[in-house]
């Protein structure tokens, strides 16, 4: 898994290469990714498969939640960082 520092700038970078370019700068680790239309629905099976590579693990799509990818910050929080009591990539 990489560091949340490492994964931030990875997603950022993802996202600005997604967004329309006169948006791209524009956007921060808060700001809405789907609600504002950066992201779109195709986009999804896209950021799931890089959210794999960075953490290093499979995601089981079972478990995702409606607002899961709702902006970086909260996909780091989701998908990134190791949870309590779990050692990275244990």
């Amino acid at each position: 898994m990489l560091s949340e520092r490492e994964a931030r700038d990875a997603l950022r970078s993802w996202v600005a290469s997604k967004a329309k370019p006169e948006a791209s700068g524009r956007i921060d680790d808060a700001t809405p990714l789907f609600a504002d239309r950066y992201l779109t629905s195709v986009h999804v099976p896209e950021l799931l498969l890089l959210l794999e590579r960075l953490r290093g693990a499979p995601i089981d799509p079972e478990r995702l939640g409606p607002g899961d990818f709702h902006d970086i910050n909260t996909i780091v929080r989701r998908f990134c960082t190791p949870a309590p009591g779990r050692l990275p990539g244990g």
